[in-house]
């Protein structure tokens, strides 16, 4: 019966609409959900009932149309917006959003899962885990000797290994004492001193094991022009130098040395114990050869020379962490050092948009997502940068949501119409045999 065909066709209209309008109650409930893409409903016509063909024009006749009537309509897709949410201002280290295309990994109950949320704890054994399922954040961690010490790369930052896991900061982690190995003095000693007149000045190193020794140094000027004698002592035990004699230019600059090298058995010896490491050694900076005004001098005026740097460092235990825009956590530590203890791995997709949106913020492969190619942000993919302190805002635009709600609903309305007045029509038809 052809009045069945319309309430079909309205019918086909009131199931897509409905659809549209649970697609749209989603955004709208989801309007401040961290991470969220807005979705939209694709509607496409239903395949048209053809009557008549229609015909070829001829020397006769014009041409006519095919004669066909739809049959309603059904959704086609349902696309999602995959622009970037503003970034919104959390004051919380952990709290990690993305900007650029890309996702954070993580490990949900043995499967590995996506998403653009980030927003961290740690849990009692140091694990980097989302706050809201306890899903282990993945990324690298620090290499560690089989006593649980972090190993160092050749320049003293720690070593990253290179293989994805569950991002763990071991609550215990130290900063390791490291050896003072350079000293580095700088101010002026007086021209105009009488012989004999002293300048001293000290400063605290650190040992292999990060015990606090003073190292005191004296300057003496000597009855020769333009010379001043250097001694040292450690702990109060004075050292012998390799060379005692300072010498300057006429014009008062450093002539030399512009450094003294001080064995480590000789710290040894002046603190009777072998607490320094024997394999280096301390170099004493008095200037640097390119840039001989940066050390040492003999202007006429005051004596001001000062031993005012050195590199080494006591322990330290982890106080805080950070994240930078390489996604390298950083650890803030007592001793007043940084130090990298680990990196966060992220991922990318060809198709983003083909991914599965299981709930809790996380997404999985589909068959037309692609498999995830894994890298750091800044290096792997230059273009993609992990923000500290801020969470991605939902990309649910509140005004197109209404607006489209209101489209739906009066689509709806009419849809429902075509039903009530099919049915009249039908009524009418049935009451014709009274």
């Amino acid at each position: 019966m052809g009045l069945s065909r319309s309430l079909d066709t309205a019918a086909s209209a009131l199931r897509s609409n409905q659809t549209s309008f649970d697609v749209i109650s989603n955004n709208v409930a989801n309007v401040s959900t961290y991470g969220y893409k807005a979705s939209r409903t694709n509607f496409v016509d239903e395949l048209s009932q053809v009557y008549n063909y229609g015909t070829s024009a001829n020397e006769n006749l014009g041409g006519t149309n095919p004669y066909q009537v739809g049959l309603g309509v059904s959704v086609g897709s349902i696309s999602y917006d995959m622009t970037q949410g503003d970034l919104e201002t959390t004051n919380r280290a952990l709290d990690l959003a993305l900007q650029g295309d890309g996702y954070f990994i993580y490990n949900q109950n043995g499967n590995e899962v996506y998403s653009r949320v980030a927003a961290i704890n740690k849990d009692e054994d140091g694990n980097l885990v989302d706050s809201s399922s306890g899903a282990f954040l993945q990324g690298y961690n620090v290499n560690t000797d089989e006593n649980g010490r972090i190993i160092k790369n050749s320049d003293g930052s720690n070593q990253v290994e290179a293989s994805m896991g569950n991002l763990t900061i071991d609550p215990g982690t130290i900063s390791a004492p490291r050896q003072t190995e350079n000293v580095m003095l700088s101010g002026n000693l007086n021209s105009d001193a009488e012989t004999g007149e002293e300048r001293s000045t000290s400063i605290d190193i650190y040992d292999n094991l990060g015990s606090v020794h003073s190292l005191n140094f004296n300057f003496s000027k000597s009855e020769n022009e333009n010379e001043y004698l250097l001694t040292v002592n450690l702990d109060g035990t004075e050292i012998t130098l390799p060379e005692s004699q300072i010498v300057f230019n006429q014009d008062g600059t450093l002539q030399s040395p512009t450094s003294i090298n001080i064995t480590t058995d000789l710290l040894n010896t002046a603190t009777g114990q072998n607490s320094f490491d024997t394999s280096k050694s301390l170099s004493v900076s008095l200037a640097d050869p390119d840039n001989v005004l940066t050390g040492i001098t003999q202007y006429s005026g005051s004596s001001t020379a000062t031993a005012g740097q050195q590199d080494g460092y006591e322990s330290g235990s982890l106080k805080d962490l950070s994240v930078d825009g390489k996604g390298q956590i950083w650890g803030a530590f007592s001793n007043g050092q940084s130090e990298i203890l680990g990196q966060i791995v992220t991922a990318k997709f060809t198709n983003s948009e083909a991914l599965e949106r299981t709930g809790g913020n996380f997404l999985d492969v589909t068959p037309n997502s692609g498999f995830a190619t894994y890298g750091t942000a800044g290096d792997a993919f230059p273009s993609l940068s992990v923000v500290s302190n801020r969470l991605e805002a939902s990309n649910v635009d509140l005004t197109t949501e209404l607006t489209s709600m209101i489209t739906t609903q009066r689509a709806y309305e009419a849809a429902a119409k075509g039903v009530t007045t099919s049915d009249e029509l039908l009524q009418t038809l049935i009451n014709l045999k009274r």
